[in-house]
Formats: C-alpha cells, structure tokens, sequence
C-alpha cells in the first residue's frame, strides 16, 4: 500500500464528507426527492448539495493523488459510501489511526492487484518455448498454465481451444461446462482499478511489443513481421483476413475485396534467447519501473505511443502518434525554448555525428513537424503516406540509439543537457565519454 492518501488533507475532507453524509440519513419516505435518493448496503441518505461538492472535492484530491492508472471516480464513490454506512450507529471517527486505515482501504478498493490475461494472436512462440517476459508482460502457452487455473476452484473446467475467443462450453453431464482458452495468452501484472483494467492491460502490453522490436534483431521476428508503414494488428484481437469492401469507378470496372495476411511477430529460438538475457531483464525493469524524472520513464510512455502508430491504419493518425513518441523521448519542460528547434537539434544529435548530416536531418524533421501542426491545429489532413513512414523511421531509429546507448537510469533532464552539449559539433560518443569519466 502506497499510502498516498494518508494525509492531514485527506482526513479532513474524509470527516467533512462523512459528517455531513450522515446527516443525510435520517429521510422520511413521505419527504424523498428519488433523484437524490441513494441506497447503499440496505441504507437511505436523502443526499444534500453540501454531501454532493464534499464528495466531488475528496474525489477530485483523490484522483489527483492516485494518478489516471488506479484512480476512478466510482470505485472511490463506492468506496467512501462504504466508510459512511460502516460508521453510521456510532458517527464518523475522528482518530487519525482509524481515518488512515480508513484511507488506505478507499486507495485499495481504487487499486487491485491483479494478473489478467488476454489472447495473443500477435506473437508466435518456437515449437518447445511456453513462455516469455518482458517486464510485467508476458506470453504463455495455455497448456503451460492450465494445471493452475483448475486449482483455482474445484468447479472451474479448463481445455486448450483452436481459435482466439475465450469460449464456455456444455460437454455432458459429467464434465459440465467447460472453458476453452485460446492456445496463446497475454499475462499481464498490474495495479489498476477495475473498470480501468482493459485500457492499462492494454498500454503495458503496447509498451511490451515496441520493447520486443527494439530488443529482437529484425530477422529474428519471422518473415511477416510489421516493417515501416504496415499495419501491426491488436495485440488481443485475431486478424481479419477478409476486406469486406467493394468500389465501382465511374470509368467502368471496380474493385472487390481481397484476402491480406495477418503481420505477425514470429519469433526464432534466438529471440527468445535474447528477450531472456539477464542485460534485457535490466533494462526492461528500468523502463517499467522507473523514477518519474528519469529517462527511462519518458522512454516507456514513447514505447506505447510507437506502438500505437504502427496499429493505426490512418496516415494521419500513425504521424500524430510517432510524433508524439518523439515528443516523449527530447521534448523537456523548458516552456521558453523553442520546441521544434529543440526536438529537431536533439533528433539530428542522436542520429548522426557527422554537421553535415545533421542539419539536413534537422531540416527534414521541421518539414515533417510542420506537417503535424497543421494537423493538429487546423485539422488539415495533407499528411501523405510517405510522412508517417519517414517519422516512424525517425521515431524507431531514435528509441532504438537510446535503447542500445544511453543509460535509462539517468535524469530526463540531464540527457537533455548531454545532447544539448553535442549540438555544439561534438560527437555523442565524446560526450557520454566525458560524462562517465566525471561520474
């Protein structure tokens, strides 16, 4: 338990809350507004507009304090309707042990710990392999887990299916119902409240995959890997191989559907042997659990934005997002500077050591950044193909120089020094040189 909100503040606008809920209580049937009537665990609160903005003002802290992955506004809703009704005989304590245990279970109920899992029709694993992690993620064969899951309880039935769907099935009498799970699964470890459960699971498993492609040389991930400007499919949902779409030109004849093949990692007894080295476990701990201020952290929210951009099938979408992915790893908090500048020079830094090549990669990326502008401040969607394929490659080749070369424990900040440092025609090499030799 974080304790996040075991603070004077909290306690405070736990016992006003509380206080003033309570009064709320005794209602007379004959008197009930039913749109401000709630019911809760067999009690009647008739609810004042004072009970409504104390609980939005606790909701709101809430929220703040627990950040947007374990904050939700109806599990703490629920959560501190709960403190009330179990207080409501003998009235809302005042005791700071009492209220931070009070505390801590509101900030409980808003983060489960939990392992969800979820079909992985993206990724291959080689014949013998049932297996593989990065960082919170990992992929599993059903037959390597289902021994577990029918411990669970003596009543849930578990079989290895053929397809993708989590199917329940009715096999006779004596089996009963049967759960099929799909051959190949996502696991993934989190802390999140429920509601929030499929859109984390999703973004940790987003990060997972850009880790994956950064890791695994490019001829290890199997012929049918997503290269630049091809769609990457959901990680969770099996590809539609069908195009269920038709044209007719006025000029006569027409187009009618057609078959596609799924872009599918595939991945050799090789890359499994390099996802699990002991350097690559490092280094995806320092991405999933990393200091807030540190490189590694910008690093992570960009590896979920890259993925985004591979699995959007829009041109103007994948831009916005590979472009967001930059923004994560060289944009820094210095409202003063010029930002395109800055992110160009940083990008050029990281890509070449040669002036030359510099200021035309410095160039083209101000061309590609003023594509993005008008997109998202005028709407405009005169994004060409070409576009988002020249800042996927901008975007990967800078993750992939981090990843190899820089060490993601350091501060965001002071890697943004170091390459504002390397603009001035020094190489990085001298430059990351000198930095370890005055640490």
């Amino acid at each position: 338990m974080s304790g996040k909100l075991r603070t004077k503040e909290f306690r405070k606008l736990l016992v006003d809350f509380g206080e003033t809920a309570l009064e709320c209580a005794d209602c007379q049937i004959d008197d009930l507004d039913f749109n401000r009537f709630r019911l809760h665990n067999g009690y009647g609160f008739q609810i004042s507009d004072s009970a409504i903005e104390q609980q939005a003002a606790f909701t709101a802290a809430a929220l703040k304090a627990l950040g947007p992955e374990i904050g939700h506004a109806k599990i703490i809703d629920r959560a501190l309707w709960d403190f009330v009704v179990a207080h409501a005989d003998k009235g809302i304590p005042k005791n700071e042990v009492t209220l931070n245990d009070a505390l801590d279970s509101i900030e409980a109920k808003s983060a489960s710990v939990v392992e969800c899992f979820r079909p992985c029709p993206l990724v291959r694993l080689p014949v013998g392999v049932e297996n593989v992690s990065i960082g919170p993620v990992s992929i599993h064969t059903a037959e390597a887990r289902i021994a577990e899951f029918r411990q669970i309880n003596k009543n849930f039935k578990f079989a290895v299916g053929k397809g993708w769907a989590l199917d329940t099935i009715a096999i006779g009498k004596e089996l009963g119902i049967v759960t099929q799970l799909p051959p190949l699964m996502w696991s993934i470890s989190l802390t999140v409240a429920d509601p929030l459960q499929d859109q984390e699971a999703l973004w940790l498993v987003d990060v997972a995959v850009s880790l994956l492609r950064l890791t695994i040389d490019a001829d290890q991930l199997g012929l049918l890997a997503p290269s630049v400007g091809k769609l990457e499919p959901h990680p969770f949902i099996p590809h539609d191989n069908r195009n269920h779409a038709f044209a007719l030109k006025q000029a006569g004849g027409g187009q009618l559907g057609g078959m596609t093949a799924a872009n599918i990692y595939e991945l050799s007894d090789a890359a499994v042997s390099s996802l699990n080295a002991a350097s690559c476990k490092k280094k995806f701990d320092q991405v999933f659990n990393s200091s807030a201020s540190s490189l590694g952290a910008r690093f992570y929210q960009g590896c979920g934005w890259l993925t985004r951009g591979r699995r959007s099938r829009d041109r103007s979408d994948r831009l916005l997002y590979f472009f967001t992915a930059i923004e994560a790893l060289l944009s820094d908090s210095d409202k003063s500077a010029p930002v395109i500048q800055n992110i160009s020079r940083r990008a050029a830094v990281l890509l070449s050591d040669d002036n030359k090549e510099r200021s035309e990669i410095a160039r083209s990326i101000k061309s590609l950044y003023g594509i993005r502008s008008a997109l998202v401040h005028t709407g405009s969607r005169r994004a060409f193909e070409s576009d988002s394929n020249n800042a996927q490659i901008v975007a990967e080749l800078l993750f992939q120089k981090v990843w190899e070369e820089l060490d993601l424990k350091m501060s965001h900040q002071r890697f943004c020094e170091i390459l504002g440092l390397a603009t001035f025609g020094l190489t990085l090499t001298k430059v990351l040189k000198g930095e370890s030799q005055n640490t």
